[in-house]
């Protein structure tokens, strides 16, 4: 069989999909949808899309939510889709599920044929090299002929019309082989109808006779030497003992039929032995003696594989034995039956059961009711009802005095209560469960919790969950007022002992306290309840069901909830453990409820702040982002470091985000960094928002505002350096006269420190064409309204001394001047190398700053634009500084200002150089 195959065209008749799939045995079928779940539902094998389609349209027919299907295991889920095959699937789909098939359970077939062909596969019956190397053996017929008489015609008829079906093209050397093939497996087929047909009638005669019979003691005493040979233990007979043993016993009366058992479970067990069906004096109930024996050894080892092909090699011996009553149907009961329900055998199981009913011993009876009350607690409510329906009807022949019989009759009417309760059925539950309290022969509590339950709608206990928002609170509560009456019986004649009833109760008056905001008396109560089915989960001796961690999480999130509310020192401190509690026992469960998560914070906020702070750390790193709108306060990302770490890696790698949730966690970023003092983070935000702001105008508006109280945004920017950002802003949004007032403000706080930047704040004025009447009354004193060109300096440029000025900032409209200044620079003085860098608004500053903090130690004077990221100007700011090297600032935009900065660097630099070599 090739792996990749082309798409089939419909075909009718034997080469229809359908008809292939009718001629396959049930078990078969099962096998195939069990593999075909398995691929679909593997992660590595990419199929999530055939699997969402599939799921879908079944969920269609079965009138099923999707996410339904989606919670059932592949043996769930193969039962829901075994009768829908024929129209669920389509041509993809078949593909894949015989693919599975023949390559979990038919590989033998497959590497005979290939085998026979000449071609190379890897010993799972696939090609391998592709589909060029597939070519027809050199007698078809003759291969035919010989996988026919290893496998039978049912087998190869099977596997060469899925051939077809798969690649008619590729395999069309199966042709001449076809007819002759189909006329086989029709016989075939009629034959094994009519030896199903035997089979029944035989067991029709034999169903009135009681052919059961216990074990003796001569049977235990070999079944324990088995089992102690196996084990190696002290003084146990040696293998070959073993069998002289079992082989004597089997000699001395060939007719008794227990000891076709031991041989079956000796074969089973005993390495190197192999199944034989074939001894002389074997009969047809021999052989059901022997196959239980074969079946429990296997079941002993778990030897999954085995069991399958006894089942299926034995089907037609499996089924007399288990609808012959009693015999060795019956020996199969204990051990086999538990197996075959819980491993995806479920009809055998059914049909072994429902032949063997009235054979039931009680401990049989009592392990078929926890096999069906482990089937509930999986969900499985439809496994859970045929088992409990056969026991109801077996239940009168088993051998019980009258208050055994009366506590097992109760038991299965109960679970068969909770298995209609799972289904949705709850009138028929309401039934059944009424008619157990009404006759008063189970006094538990836990039946008038199931009673509350079903009168409000639920299917279990573990449906009665906290809603996600509070819109459900009302429903929920609607839902539990009709059955509070039971839920309040149950607490009041068992007290302690009503666990759900109290659960119930609690997430009641949990609910009502959160939608009225009440009082400390409704918290007390509802606490009472919650305390009380906690202590009760947690203490309890019975078997713990799979929903009982989940029913202990939520008592424990309401009684965290409900302690911090108390806002005392104390009951804070409680909650707190509970909330650890919560934490340690499975981290990567869903979150809880957003209202209930919400006041937790702010109780625990009011109580002490750092307790809110933990919360906060603790939701994060068990959720992640997503918890960002819960936990939105600066002042616990202050107080946690790892808050705050994460929240600068999440905004550096935020590009991908929408604009307004950037917006929102740089934000809190700079908040927070500033309340905790790491004003290199504060930065770091500042300089995101800037850069949103000059990316989306919309974000203008919201800077400005952030900037409007510079106090608290100090010292992680000056007073200059939002002044320039607020410039920049309102010249973003066309307010000429607001950011004219911004730059009056920065040249007066600039005149007395930094003349010079003070002097191009001036000019930036008119370059933004600026009247007259915003800049006129501006006045420099005179000693630096004036640029301090000495003639010796200026004399050595024009000789062409030479030295580099290095112009950072600027963006592409800066950059349209670069030559023109370079060229103009050259021809006055033609030494001076001028090399722009123009930075503009970009946020991947960060990767070139090393770089332009090299050439600005190489240069012998710097420029800095003030057009540039605010961030990125203060760390270069703080790199020349560090050691002193000569810088100018450039606050203006225009051509003009561009030359002069330029002009008044180079002799700086040249100025600076003159003194370095004079000290030296």
């Amino acid at each position: 069989m090739a792996r990749g195959v082309a798409a089939p065209m419909p075909q009718a008749g034997l080469n229809d999909w359908k008809a292939v799939w009718n001629r396959l045995l049930p078990l078969d079928r099962h096998r195939a949808v069990i593999s075909f779940l398995e691929r679909l539902r593997e992660p590595a094998s990419r199929l999530e899309l055939v699997c969402d389609a599939t799921l879908k349209t079944l969920a269609r027919r079965k009138g099923f939510r999707v996410e339904t299907l989606k919670r059932m295991n592949n043996h769930q889920l193969a039962d829901v889709l075994l009768p829908h095959v024929p129209v669920v699937l389509g041509a993809r789909e078949w593909t894949l599920l015989f693919l599975g098939y023949f390559a979990d359970y038919k590989s033998a077939i497959m590497c005979r044929f290939l085998d026979l062909c000449g071609v190379p596969h890897d010993e799972r019956g696939f090609v391998v090299g592709g589909d060029d190397k597939i070519h027809p053996p050199a007698d078809m017929v003759k291969a035919k002929d010989a996988l026919v008489e290893e496998f039978g015609a049912m087998e190869v008829g099977v596997y060469f019309h899925v051939l077809k079906l798969m690649d008619p093209d590729l395999w069309r050397f199966l042709d001449p082989v076809l007819p002759a093939l189909d006329q086989a497996m029709a016989a075939a087929e009629a034959a094994r109808q009519k030896e199903q047909s035997i089979v029944v009638e035989e067991a029709n005669e034999r169903a009135v006779l009681d052919v059961s019979e216990e074990f003796t003691q001569l049977d235990r005493v070999v079944m324990e030497q088995i089992i102690a040979t196996l084990a190696e233990e002290d003084r146990a007979l040696k293998p070959d003992e073993l069998v002289d043993l079992v082989e004597s016993v089997h000699a001395l009366d060939t007719s008794r039929k227990r000891s076709y058992f031991h041989l079956g479970f000796l074969d089973a067990l005993l390495p190197g032995r192999r199944p034989d069906m074939g001894r002389p004096e074997m009969n047809d109930e021999r052989r059901q003696w022997y196959l239980a024996g074969l079946l429990s050894g296997y079941v002993r080892q778990q030897n999954h594989a085995s069991v399958r092909d006894a089942l299926h090699r034995y089907a037609a011996i499996f089924r007399a034995a288990s609808s012959t009553p009693g015999g060795a149907g019956a020996g199969m009961l204990t051990e086999v039956h538990p197996y075959l329900l819980t491993h995806g055998f479920q009809n055998e199981a059914t049909r072994l059961l429902r032949g063997q009913r009235r054979h039931l011993t009680p401990a049989t009876a009592t392990l078929i009711l926890q096999s069906a009350t482990d089937a509930i607690h999986r969900g499985d409510a439809a496994i859970a009802n045929v088992l409990l329906v056969e026991l109801r009807e077996g239940l009168p022949h088993v051998a019980l005095d009258i208050t055994e019989r009366a506590a097992l009759e109760a038991g299965v009417g109960r679970r068969l209560g909770q298995a209609l309760q799972l289904q949705g059925n709850f009138s028929a539950a309401k039934e059944a469960f009424a008619g157990l309290i009404a006759e008063g022969r189970l006094m538990s509590p836990r039946l008038h919790a199931d009673m509350g339950l079903v009168l409000g709608g639920f299917r279990s206990l573990a449906e009665l969950v906290l809603p996600p928002g509070l819109d459900r609170v009302r429903a929920i509560l609607a839902q539990l007022r009709q059955g509070e009456r039971y839920f309040t019986e149950a607490v009041e004649r068992f007290g302690s002992a009503a666990l759900g009833a109290h659960y119930a109760l609690g997430v009641r008056d949990f609910l009502r306290w959160m939608e009225t905001d009440s009082g400390d008396e409704a918290r007390e109560q509802a606490l009472m309840h919650v305390n009380a089915a906690l202590i009760g989960m947690m203490t309890e001796t019975d078997a713990q069901d799979p929903e009982r961690p989940l029913l202990v999480d939520r008592c424990r999130f309401m009684q965290a909830v409900l302690m911090m509310a108390r806002l005392d020192a104390a009951s804070a401190q409680a909650a707190m453990e509970t909330w650890r509690m919560l934490l340690a026992r499975d981290p990567s469960a869903a979150p809880w409820p957003e209202w209930g998560m919400q006041r937790l914070l702010e109780c625990a906020d009011l109580v002490d702040p750092a307790l809110a702070g933990e919360i906060a750390e603790s939701l994060w790193c068990r959720h992640g982002q997503a918890v960002l709108p819960l936990i939105h306060r600066p002042e616990w990302f202050a107080r946690s470091s790892r808050l705050l770490d994460d929240l600068q890696i999440l905004c550096r790698d935020g590009a991908d985000q929408p604009l307004q949730a950037r917006w929102e966690r740089l934000s809190l970023l700079v908040s927070a960094a500033l309340s905790a003092g790491r004003l290199e983070t504060a930065q770091e935000g500042l300089d995101g928002l800037e850069h949103l702001a000059h990316e989306d105008s919309r974000f203008c508006e919201p800077m400005l505002d952030l900037l409007e109280a510079p106090a608290r945004l100090d010292p992680a920017w000056s007073e200059t350096d939002i002044l320039r950002a607020r410039f920049r802003l309102y010249r973003r949004l066309g307010r000429d006269p607001e950011a004219f007032a911004q730059l009056r403000a920065l040249f007066f706080a600039l005149r007395d420190a930094r003349p010079l930047e003070a002097a191009q704040t001036l000019a930036l004025f008119r370059e933004c064409g600026a009247a007259p009447a915003q800049y006129e009354d501006l006045v420099l004193p005179g000693a630096e309204a004036e640029h301090d060109e000495d003639s010796e300096l200026l004399e050595q440029l024009e000789g062409g001394a030479e030295l580099t000025v290095l112009f950072v900032g600027g963006n592409e409209i800066q950059a349209r001047y670069s030559d023109d200044l370079i060229r103009e620079i050259t021809d006055q003085w033609p030494g001076v190398r001028v090399e722009f860098r123009h930075t503009g608004w970009s946020s991947n500053w960060g990767r070139d700053v090393n770089h332009l903090k090299r050439q600005a130690a190489e240069a012998d004077a710097v420029v800095l634009m003030t057009m540039m990221r605010t961030t990125l100007g203060r760390v270069l700011r703080e790199a020349l500084n560090d050691p002193p090297r000569p810088w100018i600032p450039c606050t203006g935009t225009g051509r003009q200002a561009l030359l002069q900065s330029i002009r008044h660097a180079a002799l700086i630099g040249l100025r600076t150089r003159g003194r370095s070599v004079v000290t030296g």
